[in-house]
């Protein structure tokens, strides 16, 4: 190929960009972005990595050669152990045979059953909040979508071991972090006391999961969770999913649909108590709408204005800042050659903030994503949920989830920060406040 390699800094003669990286990824992809232009080459350890930003090579890569730009080895290094050969990491026709698998569960209907367990816990959660206390929004909401996705996909109930659940959460997270900067990375097998603190998380993160899956396996009883579904589902030859693949989609699932969920709440939470013009409005909306009632799945579809601050709300502030593809074949993407096998980084958060695509980028206005407006939006400017036809598989689970976990809270709740609360992002594997969310209890009179 005559392209030419795209711009980037020259970086530290051992390390390259890697410190830089390290101590503010989101900030430096979107100096990177605004110093160097739409694709950026810079050095992490060893590897020459590739930022990618302008919609149209995005939908690219997403679309018309998703054959050729697949998930790279350091996510599948990443997850491999935790999730297995679960969606996040297979390629090929062991994905779409999994998808093909794994789909119904998530069918409209099937989804929209589980409305009635959102809101409920929901109300639950606030029934034990006391006006003026003053409570972590963040942790709330990494708690309360823990027992959703438990009870949607296991039909369980697991308020009483959330917190052991939570920690292993959060243990193997911060784990998986520290592997993405590590440029030789600690085998798995040697016996650190970081590597035993990871591998006790996945087991206690395991044994749950197992545990339920045992004691379903001889009960083909449809339960109305996802597991069910898991469970019934059968190939074109009549095969089900295997009991090892049944437990790394359940791992899959069951940490997707948790804390990048419970984080783009937390965000919204944010930006409704920072403009409360918007939070007026769609107040209003659900009063008219819901006559005082508790809102229900039913009542979405007259909520536009709902749908659209959800939206809006995960442009500015997408909890997913980042995701990355690796081609298997050389590649020239914006007239520039990225080498086979390079990592190369699709950020959410820099494309959804670049003026090109959104005037005015740092204002939150939900009127963006009205019928009309939303128009103009290009393809590939917008893509929280990724794109093509590895688009999330639960983007209408996590969509519907936000709507009625916010509309329910703010039926009974004023967003209302601490005063003295300044943002500060935290990019980790999901992009979210540094130190959690402080907020005042406003309870609704």
């Amino acid at each position: 190929m005559d392209a030419p390699l795209p711009p980037g800094p020259r970086g530290d003669f051992f390390l390259g960009s890697t410190l830089d990286f390290k101590e503010q990824p989101l900030h430096y992809i979107k100096y990177l972005h605004e110093a160097y232009g739409d694709v950026v080459r810079f050095r992490v350890g060893p590897s020459y990595w590739y930022l990618v930003t302008h919609p149209d090579d995005i939908w690219d890569i997403m679309t018309r050669r998703a054959d050729v730009f697949l998930k790279p080895q350091i996510a599948k290094r990443l997850w491999e152990k935790f999730l297995g050969d679960g969606l996040l990491t297979t390629e090929g026709a062991t994905w779409k045979r999994q998808h093909k698998l794994v789909l119904p569960a998530f069918h409209r209907k099937r989804i929209m059953a589980y409305g009635d367990t959102m809101v409920a816990y929901t109300h639950r959660m606030v029934d034990e909040w006391q006006s003026d206390e003053r409570r972590d929004f963040d942790d709330d909401m990494v708690q309360l979508t823990l027992e959703i996705v438990a009870k949607t996909l296991f039909d369980a109930d697991v308020r009483e071991g959330a917190e052991k659940v939570g920690e292993a959460m959060h243990v193997i997270q911060k784990e998986m972090v520290e592997h993405i900067h590590m440029p030789v990375p600690v085998p798995k097998w040697w016996p650190s006391k970081r590597n035993k603190r990871k591998l006790k998380a996945i087991d206690d993160m395991e044994s749950v999961v197992r545990g339920v899956i045992d004691s379903r396996r001889g009960n083909t009883a449809d339960r109305g969770d996802l597991l069910s579904m898991l469970l019934m589902s059968k190939d074109e030859d009549g095969n089900g999913l295997s009991d090892k693949e049944v437990r790394d989609q359940s791992m899959t699932l069951f940490f997707a649909g948790h804390e990048t969920t419970a984080h783009a709440m937390t965000w919204m939470w944010y930006l409704l108590a920072r403009n409360p013009d918007v939070t007026e409005r769609l107040v209003a909306d659900i009063d008219r709408v819901t006559g005082g009632e508790r809102l229900t799945v039913a009542h979405l579809k007259e909520l536009p204005y709902l749908e659209m601050c959800v939206k809006e709300s995960i442009r500015i502030l997408p909890s997913v800042w980042v995701f990355m593809k690796q081609p298997t074949e050389d590649a020239v993407v914006g007239g520039f050659k990225i080498p086979k096998g390079s990592p190369v980084i699709i950020s959410p958060y820099v494309t959804q903030h670049d003026a090109r695509w959104f005037p005015s980028p740092e204002t939150f206005d939900p009127e963006r994503f009205s019928k009309v407006r939303a128009k103009a939006i290009p393809n590939g400017a917008y893509v929280p949920f990724s794109g093509g036809q590895r688009i999330c598989i639960g983007k209408a689970f996590a969509m519907m989830e936000a709507q009625l976990v916010v509309g329910s809270l703010l039926q009974r709740v004023k967003p209302q920060l601490a005063p003295d609360y300044k943002i500060a992002m935290k990019a980790e594997l999901s992009n979210h406040p540094e130190g959690g969310l402080p907020v005042d209890v406003a309870l609704r009179a």
